[in-house]
């Protein structure tokens, strides 16, 4: 700053003014003619000219660049404007320098983001992103809704399918579920890469979209973690300096907010640290920092109940496979990108020959459609893979072929970066280190399962293989380890360190690193050692006075469950080595062994077809309801009349004994149906219809028959809601599931109910909620509309209406009405505040609940 004489601000406003304006007559200009020139209007020229206004910081540089001046004349006017407004220029200059980082930010993150998340190729021909993605779409789950609202299937049920982006795009953070390969890292990194595009064309967006893995959220707090890990992935496209955490603990810019995609939750292992990653994105989400922060959390599915920490009204979309279109649409693209002369005559063979083969469905995965193409247009005319393991075998091949190619005669220079000249003994380590290059990886892979801190390079330079040579000096064999396993296309390099490009690969690996003996130990520890063998295996744990019965065999999560695919199917080795145990497991395993037969026939493990007759058998006979259930069944159904209030241990034991039995049944059913056997919906229709069964499970049963297209199933629901013999609950979720299917009489039911006085205040409440909630539950489109007009058939009171009645009348419970005004205060309704406050000064109510509604109505306000 040039040294000026000490002024007060109004002195150096007016002697600003004077120089700006000796300036103006010096170049013989009027205040119009510079506003041009200086991109501004001619009244903001004036004021700053006749010192009448102080011009802000970037106002007088755009005066001084039109006008001309530099060097000592513009520091002594920068230097007046500074004491004429000494804050302004400080608070202009950060938010200069602000802007700029985010400038720098959307900048190198939009050229990360147009490449592909998992390549499978060398860097230099790796397809754009754009070119192979096809947009997926999205079903909401339940996994966010008590068990009162709706069922949950063994493997996930699908509400009314929505475009993925649709299902990313509200205003609350949300998860994404796919199994592996199932499109969720591209799905993050479309939207990333268009989010970007939007603020860079419109600066006014509400979110600026930023990409982060979840691991690294769990090491420090979360601003340091998220920039750390961004400034690392972000160092190779153009980011200028590293990102601090004062970056990303405040807004972009005013009225905007960071739109947090974590991906890979699952990859964290721990699980302690995945509840810590979970924990920390909840509180941020809605404390005091909600107006930074909105997090799209991708993840496999998870053990139950884990999500619901992020809190229970946090929407999950699971992400749907590709329809048989959609794969010859996906194949399109990765011929064309591959340089295909026709790609689509080359992708519709490819479709009709898919067809054919044994992995058709398997190849709706996105992960395995970009496999197969890259597989398929190498060898056209070959045989195709058999199964989910012989395909990750052949691509691995792939890439080993293309690591070598690159070390060829001509190319030998370049890779091994200058070893030549250390002789041909280093040479030949280094053919030798390239040689066992996929063992290395494999024990890497073995490794990192254990221990996800494992530095790559350090563990390869311990084993004799890739042992540097005295003569090499360690940087330049480090340098020859790092290209090396960059070029075996399986690992890339985040945040300074050696990761595989996809978890399956990692998966892939560790279980080919496993020798035959071992990997027979570690199945032969899941399929036979997880038995409980005290007592006799029965097909369904029951209650009884006596106690409890005992579960047989402790299933693996479904996030092992591909690492255990690998294990039974690695391409080479497939599951027939252990047979037996598995043939055993599918007639003894009860619903759990099953189940992970299930799950191991969906990631496309080569199961010998022995093994899934056994499987699809044994769940047949669990979904049949045997004569000692119905029994059982119709002795709770008359010890629970209303007549006989008895509530001695011995009937409520047998009460729940019916009910564990029949709702495993339902689970058999569901389980039976994905494997595409018929019997699966023979199996519910007889639960939904059984007499004295439908109080345990003839809601749910028949919503699942529903779903799968057969119309008994609504009028089972239908004549369930109207049965005056089942409970107040059990009526309102028949007809809560029946508005969502979109029948009309669902609405009408639960209008019903909601009106009906001999009901109970709480079930009234819910079924109200449940007719003010059906927007967001509805399977479709039709179920909105066809309640809204039976709404409107009934006068128009919609279900937030009733709540409100039901919270100020005195007549309810107290209990009651605050549990209307919480219902109210779930939905989208603005006068929750006010029935609150109103509930909290009214003297009809209990004392604790008015305290309660009290400081329920300080914290909303």
């Amino acid at each position: 700053m040039a040294d000026v004489e000490a002024l007060d601000p109004q002195e150096a406003k007016a002697r600003l003014g004077k120089l700006l304006k000796e300036g103006l007559r010096a170049r013989q200009l009027t205040h119009r003619d510079l506003a041009g020139p200086a991109r501004l209007s001619p009244g903001a020229v004036y004021n700053a000219v006749t010192g009448k206004a102080v011009p802000n910081y970037l106002t007088l540089q755009q005066l001084l660049d039109a006008m001309g001046i530099h060097g000592e004349e513009r520091k002594v006017l920068e230097a007046l404007r500074d004491q004429a407004e000494p804050r302004t220029r400080r608070a202009r200059a950060r938010e200069e320098l602000d802007r700029r980082r985010l400038d720098d930010y959307v900048a190198a993150a939009r050229e990360a983001a147009r490449g592909h998340p998992y390549p499978g190729f060398l860097p230099d021909v790796a397809p754009p992103l754009a070119d192979v993605y096809l947009r997926q779409r999205a079903a909401l789950q339940d996994g966010g809704r008590s068990d009162d609202r709706g069922p949950a299937g063994p493997l996930g049920d699908g509400a009314r399918p929505l475009s993925a982006e649709e299902a990313m795009a509200g205003k609350q953070t949300c998860v994404v579920l796919a199994g592996p390969g199932g499109g969720k890292s591209s799905l993050l990194r479309i939207c990333l890469a268009e989010g970007l595009d939007r603020w860079a064309a419109d600066p006014d967006e509400s979110e600026v979209p930023v990409l982060v893995q979840a691991a690294p959220l769990a090491e420090r707090t979360f601003s340091e973690a998220l920039a750390a890990a961004v400034s690392e992935n972000l160092k190779p496209y153009g980011l200028l300096s590293s990102l601090s955490a004062e970056f990303f603990a405040t807004p972009p810019q005013p009225g905007a907010r960071w739109l947090v995609l974590v991906d890979g939750l699952d990859e964290v292992t721990e699980p302690v640290a995945r509840y810590g990653v979970l924990q920390t994105l909840a509180s941020l989400a809605r404390g005091r920092h909600a107006h930074l922060y909105r997090f799209v959390v991708a993840t496999r599915p998870l053990a139950t109940g884990e999500l619901r920490a992020l809190g229970p009204d946090v929407p999950q979309y699971e992400l749907l496979r590709f329809s048989v279109d959609d794969v010859e649409r996906v194949a399109c693209g990765w011929f064309g990108a591959l340089g295909q002369s026709d790609p689509e005559q080359a992708a519709k063979r490819f479709t009709q020959e898919l067809a054919l083969t044994r992995v058709a469905d398997l190849a709706r995965i996105p992960l395995m459609t970009a496999m197969l193409c890259q597989l398929h247009a190498v060898e056209p005319d070959g045989t195709w893979p058999g199964s989910r393991g012989e395909i990750y075998h052949r691509f691995t091949e792939l890439l080993h072929k293309r690591q070598y190619a690159v070390v060829s005669p001509g190319t030998r220079p370049e890779h091994h970066a200058g070893l030549e000249r250390y002789g041909p003994s280093v040479l030949a380590q280094a053919e030798r280190t390239l040689a066992s290059l996929f063992e290395l990886i494999a024990l890497l892979a073995a490794e990192r399962r254990r221990d996800k801190t494992l530095s790559a390079i350090d563990l390869l330079e311990s084993q004799p293989d890739a042992q540097r040579p005295t003569r090499v000096p360690q940087d330049e064999w480090r340098a020859f380890l790092e290209v090396s396993l960059l070029r075996s296309g399986l690992l890339t390099v985040r945040a300074g360190e050696f990761v595989f490009l996809h978890q399956t690969l990692l998966e892939y690996c560790a279980a080919r690193h496993a020798s035959l003996h071992a990997r027979a130990q570690e199945l032969d520890r899941l399929l036979v050692k997880r038995w409980y063998r005290r007592w006799p295996w029965r097909p369904v744990p029951l209650v009884g006075a006596r106690g409890w019965g005992r579960r047989f065999w402790d299933p693996p999560g479904e996030e092992e469950a591909s690492y255990y695919s690998f294990l039974l199917d690695d391409g080479e080795q497939g599951a027939t080595v252990v047979g037996t145990e598995l043939e055993v497991l599918a007639t003894r395993g009860g619903l759990d062994g099953c189940r992970f037969l299930v799950v191991q026939h969906h990631l496309g493990t080569a199961l010998p077809p022995s093994v899934t007759r056994a499987a699809a058998d044994t769940l047949a006979r669990l979904c049949r309801v045997s004569h000692t259930e119905r029994w059982l069944a119709k002795v709770a159904q008359t010890l629970g009349t209303k007549d006989d209030p008895a509530t001695d241990i011995d009937r409520v034991m047998w009460r729940a004994a019916s009910a564990i039995a029949v709702d495993d049944r339902v689970r058999a059913a569901e389980t039976l149906l994905l494997l595409g056997d018929s019997r699966g919906s023979d199996a519910l229709a007889e639960l939904a219809r059984a007499p004295y069964l439908t109080s345990a499970c003839g809601a749910p049963a028949a919503v699942r028959l529903a779903m799968l297209g057969d119309g008994h199933g609504a009028d089972l629901l239908a004549a369930l809601a109207r049965d005056t013999d089942l409970t107040d609950k059990q009526r309102l979720r028949a007809a809560g599931f029946l508005a969502e299917l979109g029948d009309e009489r669902g609405a009408e039911l639960l209008m019903r109910l909601a009106r009906n006085a001999a009901v109970g205040y709480r079930q009234r409440a819910e079924a109200a909620a449940w007719l003010a909630d059906i927007d967001r539950h509805a399977t479709d489109t039709a179920a909105r509309t066809n309640a809204t007009r039976m709404l409107t058939a009934f006068g128009g009171e919609s279900g937030a209406d009733m709540l409100v009645a039901f919270a100020h009348d005195s007549t309810w419970r107290s209990s009651c009405r605050l549990l209307a005004a919480d219902l109210l205060a779930e939905l989208p309704d603005g006068r929750a505040g006010e029935t609150y406050a109103a509930l909290a000064s009214d003297a009809t109510m209990k004392w604790w609940h008015r305290r309660r509604a009290r400081r329920t109505a300080e914290a909303t306000g």
